[in-house]
């Protein structure tokens, strides 16, 4: 019976296989002991990680789990060193020895079981050398008499803080949180966020569309950012002790996260104020002004996302960004500039959300100095709440808000609210950020890894799936990470072995961006009903090793599931490779071609197993190509029919398996063929794209990858540059002035393998008088030899 890979590994499971194990290496079932004894140290390893229990037993797992790493060690040195007698003596095993002519079959990681989750998660829980634990992680116990004082330190300050050398202080007894049962908890209004001198528009952005969402709806969503009264798992919330001790509770690197800080504020050294975001007292009402300073949780909230961000330096965002962390809604970031943008179906969709409650707005600045919004000023790189979307007889309208204090001198000043056109936010902001609340999508999948998602829609519309990317952050100052997400759509109907023909019905692009989060939306056309979305996460940075969470969204009429199938390939090979301008040859339609780097692929059957019925199945093989490089370079990778030879020209019926169109940074292909040679050609789409790459080869079966040399390898090699002119373009021989054609005598003092090639027209052979060259054509020789030549041009 198989496990269900979806329950965390139990103590009892944990014992189960180290006892199996044990059993199977006394019966001499050595491979079967091998993997057993593995699953087992995996599953007392995970318990050692993620149990909440005594420290003794802690160390008894661990024990048990080197126990049985060493056996597995020794099984693999004992079934390896007996395979090599066996071969050096050349006669069967004796009766005592394992069938050690068969090597032990290697172990694939399962990304889907609990305690590989669990370490992705687990490890994104360090950021800017601070460890953040999950939400339901046990809190440390301390007495709760004592004031907190976080041991972590307080969050760096801003250039612009520091000017004023703001000093770390509790709020006094009249500002004295408000956060307990017995204050008022009123609900406050998005006019009233005031962003200072800290920099961070996008999280004060994100705060104030917050409020406008419960002010409209009533929603948890605002009330979950300052319901503070008592520890709860409400998204975003901060819970609170009588000690000084908040918890907020954020979405980040996968799991929501406990983000502890203590009540201390950074305040003016002289005139008293905060120096961080606060509340603008009213003046409208005496009440709400004297409670306005007892409302603190914006500017504790705005200290815990400081921290996790790394300090009140903080180095920029978006609100969608910021909202995923507080809340947990789905980002969105639209560019207005770009060449895809559609602005009628982008301001249906936005009026359609906003008056739904399904999302919320920002809009966002470029860089470029001097915006302005008729006679307004703009801030550069600056956030804006929008508070209201409608249409009106004059047209359509968005009520943008401002939060950003412009004057030292007068802290209550308020906040600005600008009225304008849709078709006037277009030419004046560069970028929409949308954030959808996540309960809109009935259906949901998370996975901490990349594979694929299956899917069929009983509707009889056209449906979407939604898939969301978020790289796992370890240094939020750091801003050379990029990712791509590539997203395809398979046909699942026809079968595998025509996915050649079948893949690509639908396809994202991916390109790669600096943002921790990629949103790509998927159609699924009425005449596709069910299929496979192959997912494919790329990065470029400088980490070796980057956890990132992929979450699927689909609707009540659309069936979801992993496809859980996916171990680890058990052969697998990775080449380091270099395209020069050499050996870049471009796509198929440039004569260079051949010269791209081609690689012989050599696919075997898999060996028949002791005890086992031989599998001549293994007439097949599933088989994956990833071809990475660096994210400005568009590739492609192609399995071509060929014994293994280097292919000069593609031809639709050779080819095997293609990662389709060229893709910036990755491409990957994936597909079930026949075990035979074949030829792998790596290829950029233009001759002038260089640089290093890799090529990592997924097999079921055992293969050989090998280099194919370049065509006149270890040859006498000598180029000739030419061009036919009005004298010398004389035609073929039928032509009466064809001895006025360019003629080259070729000395050649032995018998020799010669090679012809003219890459102008792609056509290597010998015999020149078959080309029909147009005149003033610039034309290219390539003369390859195994002995030195003479080659000398003469005219007549």
């Amino acid at each position: 019976m198989q496990r269900n890979t979806n329950a965390s590994p139990s103590v009892r499971d944990a014992e189960m296989a180290y006892s199996k194990a044990s059993k199977a290496e006394f019966s001499r079932d050595y491979d079967q002991a091998f993997r057993l004894y593995l699953q087992a140290a995996d599953y007392f390893l995970h318990l050692v990680r993620s149990s909440a229990t005594s420290e003794k037993s802690k160390q008894e797992w661990k024990g048990t789990a080197a126990k049985a790493l060493e056996r597995a060690e020794k099984i693999k040195r004992f079934v390896d060193v007996s395979r090599s007698n066996i071969q050096a003596r050349s006669v069967s095993a004796s009766p005592g020895q394992p069938p050690a002519a068969v090597p032990l079959t290697p172990v694939g990681i399962d990304y889907f079981s609990p305690q590989e989750q669990f370490y992705v998660l687990k490890k994104g829980g360090s950021v800017n050398n601070l460890f953040f634990p999950m939400w339901d992680d046990p809190l440390p116990s301390k007495a709760a008499s004592e004031v907190y004082l976080d041991p972590d330190g307080q969050p760096n300050f801003s250039p612009e803080q520091a000017k004023v050398s703001p000093v770390w202080r509790r709020p006094s007894s009249k500002m004295a949180v408000g956060l307990t049962a017995g204050r008022s908890r009123r609900r406050i209004f998005p006019q009233e966020i005031l962003q200072h001198i800290v920099t961070d528009c996008s999280v004060c952005a994100s705060i104030s569309v917050c409020l406008e969402h419960g002010l409209r709806f009533g929603s948890a969503l605002e009330s979950s950012l300052h319901d503070c009264s008592e520890r709860s798992n409400g998204a975003g919330k901060i819970s609170t002790a009588e000690n000084g001790r908040y918890d907020a509770r954020f979405l980040f690197n996968g799991s929501w996260r406990r983000v502890p800080i203590d009540d201390r504020l950074p305040f003016h050294p002289t005139q008293g104020t905060l120096m961080c975001m606060s509340i603008l007292p009213s003046t409208q009402d005496s009440q709400r002004s004297a409670e306005a300073e007892d409302i603190l949780w914006p500017s504790l909230l705005e200290k815990a996302y400081m921290k996790l961000m790394g300090g009140y330096d903080f180095p920029g965002s978006n609100s969608s960004i910021d909202l995923h962390t507080l809340a947990g809604w789905i980002p969105e970031h639209i560019e207005i500039k770009s060449s895809t943008f559609e602005r009628e179906k982008t301001w249906e969709r936005i009026e359609k959300g906003f008056s739904a409650g399904h999302c919320v707005v920002t809009l966002g600045t470029g860089a470029a100095p001097h915006v302005r919004w008729r006679d307004t000023p703009l801030l550069p790189s600056h956030s804006y709440a929008v508070i209201d979307a409608y249409e009106t007889d004059i047209g359509r309208l968005l009520t943008v808000l401002d939060s950003w204090v412009r004057s030292d001198e007068d802290q209550g000043e308020p906040s600005r609210v600008l009225q304008i056109p849709w078709s006037e936010v277009l030419n004046t902001f560069d970028g929409i950020y949308l954030s959808w609340d996540p309960n809109m999508w009935e259906r949901r999948l998370t996975f901490h890894g990349q594979l694929q998602v299956e899917f069929s829609c009983d509707s009889t519309l056209d449906e979407e799936i939604w898939l969301l990317l978020t790289r796992h952050v370890v240094d939020t100052h750091r801003t050379s990470d990029f990712t791509a997400l590539r997203v395809e759509v398979e046909d699942d109907v026809a079968p595998r072995e025509n996915a050649v023909e079948n893949q690509h019905i639908l396809s994202s692009k991916g390109t790669y961006t600096n943002s921790t989060h990629i949103l790509v939306r998927t159609r699924v056309p009425l005449s596709q009903r069910s299929g496979v979305l192959s997912v494919s996460a790329s990065y470029d940075g400088d980490a070796r090793e980057v956890g990132f969470t992929l979450t699927a969204y689909a609707k009540q009429n659309t069936k979801i599931s992993w496809i859980k199938d996916r171990m680890t390939p058990p052969y697998t090979s990775k080449v380091q490779g270099l395209l020069t301008s050499k050996n870049a040859g471009g796509n198929c339609t440039y004569p260079t071609f051949m010269v791209n780097p081609q690689y012989q692929l050599i696919l075997h059957p898999l060996p028949s197993r002791p005890g086992f019925q031989a599998n001549g199945g293994s007439s097949k093989a599933k088989l994956t190509l990833t071809l990475q490089t660096n994210k400005d370079i568009p590739v492609n990778v192609a399995v071509v029919w060929s014994q293994g030879k280097r292919v000069s020209e593609l031809s639709a019926k050779e080819m095997v398996a293609t990662s389709g169109a060229y893709s910036y940074g990755s491409a990957r292909a994936s597909k079930n063929i026949l075990v035979g040679e074949y030829t792998v050609i790596a290829s950029a789409f233009e001759p002038h794209h260089i640089g290093p790459f890799s090529l990592t080869v997924d097999s079921s079966v055992p293969f050989d990858l090998k280099p194919i040399a370049q065509e006149g390898a270890g040859m006498y090699t000598k180029l000739l540059r030419g061009s036919w002119d009005g004298e010398t373009a004389a035609g073929g021989p039928s032509s009466n002035h064809y001895s006025k054609n360019p003629v080259f005598e070729l000395q050649v003092p032995a018998t020799t393998q010669l090679k012809y090639v003219q890459p102008q027209f792609n056509m290597p052979q010998l015999d020149l008088s078959a080309q029909q060259n147009p005149p003033s054509t610039s034309s290219t020789v390539n003369l390859y030899c195994t002995e030195c030549y003479c080659l000398s041009g003469f005219s007549k």
